[in-house]
This record gives C-alpha cells, structure tokens and sequence, in this order.
C-alpha cells in the first residue's frame, strides 16, 4: 500500500536527524527508503553512496542546488494560494509571500559562501519572469481531500529481500538503523527457546524497499492530469529534454502517483523548466546586441506505459541490493569517470584524493555536513 503525506515537508532539512540507511518497523522488520538522491548516488558512484547514504554525510551549500530549492519553495506558496488570487491586491500579496519564501530558503545558505550569480536577488526576479510568461496560467493543482496536491511526500513499495541476523556487527559501519538498541540485540546471532531450552539461529531479517520522494504537483493541463516536477538548469540542449524518456525520476514519480491514484485518469508527466542562465550584458563587445536569454521557461510533456514502470521498479531494486552487496563486501568502488562532471567536482573529491587513512578524517571534518534529507 503506498503512503502519502498531504502535509509536505514539516522542517527544514538543517532540523531533522541524521538519516539513517534503515528504519525498524513494529513487527521487527526493516524498512529501506530509496529516493532520487539516492538513486543519483547509486547510479553515479559508489563510493559516493557509500559517504552519504552509510556515513550519512554530504557537501555543504552549492549555489545551484541552494537556488534551485529556493525557486521550488516560491512555486509551492504560488501553486499552493493562486486560487486566491481573485483580484490584484491579493496576487500582489501572494507575490511577496513567494518572494519572502525565496529569500528564507538563501538565508540558511548565505551567499558569501559561493561567490555566484544565482543570488537571492536573481532567484526573484527569475520567479517574476516565470509568473509574468504564465500570466495566463493553463497549469492548475488538482484537489485531494480539500488540499490541492502541492509540495506532497509518497512512499511506494518496491519489493523486499533478506538479509542475515548479526549484519550490522559483521559489517563494522556503525549504527544504520533509527534504534541502537534494537540493532545490538539483533547482533546476538542465537536466541533462546523456551520451549526446548536451546539455543536456535534466529531468523534472516526482512527488509521492504521503498521508493520515496515529493512530488512538486499533481495537475491538470488542458485538461489533463500531469505529474509535474520543476527544474532549474542553467544548461539547456535538446539532449536534456530527451533523457526524461527514459530517466528514473520521472518514471518512478509517475509510478507512485499511478499507483496512489488509480481512478485517476494520469496521462504522464510534465518537466517543468526554468532555465536560469548567467546574465549578460545587452550589447557585445562588438557593438551588436546580444542573443543570450538569461531567462527561459520551457514546459515539456512525457508518457510512460507498463514496461516503463517495470523496468524501474527492476532497476530501483538491482540499485538497492548493489548497495547492501557493497556493504557486506565492505567495499564500495570508484567511478572516476564522475569524479568531474559538467557541474564540476564530486562533492566528495578531496576525500578521495587523500590516502585511505585519511579519508574518514577528512568526511568527518567541518567540510561536511550531516545527511538529513527525509522525504517521509
């Protein structure tokens, strides 16, 4: 059964506990949550996995990924209240609400930190810019339960596997569970019969896969139901808007949503761009005015069918046992291929490039932070 949160994300990620790889459930199972940000490890690195999904550590602030949650929380107070917007007063009121939302979202990430275009103040007026080209929106929310679904959390389950009594003491990684104390007694590789009065191997533990997320809208456009998902990027190709053929993001939001709705008549999904390029000056050096757009909202729509949504399901869960095989292997080798890519530097390059030693030290260190992201 998938589980959805109507609420959307109660605190900010810098509030919450450091995440953990597994959470027990009543019944003395486990449960596995794998997310985009997840996957985006699984898929690029592995070691990358292994630092910030087992040593629940991650990079610091990065101005791209700081502008981009700052354009999605002005999107959910828009998306969230435009039906308010009967006269211009009120749209105006709305407007510095979502402004407002921009601004706190780089107040927890100064911009000192990154010397960068994507300001505070840029991340506004690319806002604007977007709200004034979709003055006559054709994009509404659809209503759940009262609620229009923006900004919603979803768990969707992907299957289970077993994994042996005394793991997490042969595994040596620390404690990976919401529960230290459940964790050492399941370290204990015996129990106890009552019964017969000897000692009996205990059961293999079983662990449910989740794929979870939050999914930015649930709408209607021209008449139909979209997932959609806001992007920013400041790289924009034809190749781009290609790859949502086939990614694992958007298949799998649609897959949850396909499977939370049933009764609902969901066409596909909707990438929702917001291409925000470095500003230049109007007029180039050769006197000639210049053909760059800082600003360009594109909107695109997909279709995904039965084979899409399977195949992602068998991917998300080949994933997720590489992970765990890793980690019994203690193990979880380099892809340098990804070590500099078009964003730049891994975020965990300088651990890498440090001796074996050395290289906990350094995750450890001020360079760091905690991984705390919990979509559910």
């Amino acid at each position: 059964m998938i589980a959805l949160s109507l609420s959307g994300p109660s605190h900010p990620p810098s509030s919450l506990p450091i995440r953990k790889l597994f959470h027990w459930q009543p019944d003395g199972s486990l449960t596995f949550r794998v997310d985009w940000s997840s996957i985006e490890s699984l898929l690029g690195c592995n070691r990358s996995a292994e630092y910030k999904l087992v040593r629940s550590r991650q990079g610091g602030s990065r101005s791209a990924l700081t502008f981009g949650a700052a354009i999605h929380a002005g999107l959910e107070v828009w998306y969230r209240n435009k039906d308010q917007t009967h006269n211009e007063d009120l749209r105006q009121a709305l407007l510095s609400r979502c402004y407002s939302a921009i601004e706190s979202t780089f107040a927890e990430s100064p911009p000192s930190l990154f010397p960068d275009y994507r300001t505070s103040a840029y991340a506004v007026q690319s806002f604007h810019s977007y709200i004034t080209h979709y003055k006559d929106e054709v994009m509404t929310p659809y209503v759940h339960e009262g609620k229009p679904l923006v900004e919603f959390s979803f768990a969707f389950p992907l299957g289970q596997v077993e994994l042996p009594t005394g793991m997490f003491k042969a595994w040596g990684y620390g404690t990976l569970t919401n529960d230290a104390a459940k964790e050492l007694a399941c370290d204990s590789e015996v129990k106890f019969s009552t019964t017969y009065g000897t000692q009996l191997p205990k059961k293999p533990l079983t662990v449910h896969i989740e794929w979870s997320g939050i999914i930015d809208m649930l709408a209607e456009v021209n008449g139909s139901l979209y997932v959609v998902d806001h992007k920013t990027s400041s790289i924009i190709s034809q190749d781009f808007f290609d790859g949502f053929e086939i990614a694992m993001q958007p298949t799998g939001y649609f897959a949850a949503m396909r499977a939370a709705f049933p009764d609902l008549p969901i066409k596909g999904f909707m990438a929702n761009v917001l291409a925000c390029r470095k500003p230049v000056a109007a007029i180039t050096k050769g006197g000639r005015p210049t053909t760059s757009k800082p600003f360009e909202p594109h909107r695109r729509q997909y279709q995904y069918h039965d084979w899409h949504v399977t195949e992602f399901k068998q991917d998300a869960l080949a994933l997720a046992e590489e992970l765990f095989a890793n980690i019994t292997n203690k193990y979880f080798p380099r892809k340098t291929q990804w070590c500099i890519g078009k964003y730049g530097k891994c975020p965990f390059f300088d651990v890498c490039a440090l001796p074996p030693e050395s290289r906990l030290d350094m995750l450890n260190s001020d360079n760091y932070i905690n991984n705390t992201w919990k979509p559910v």
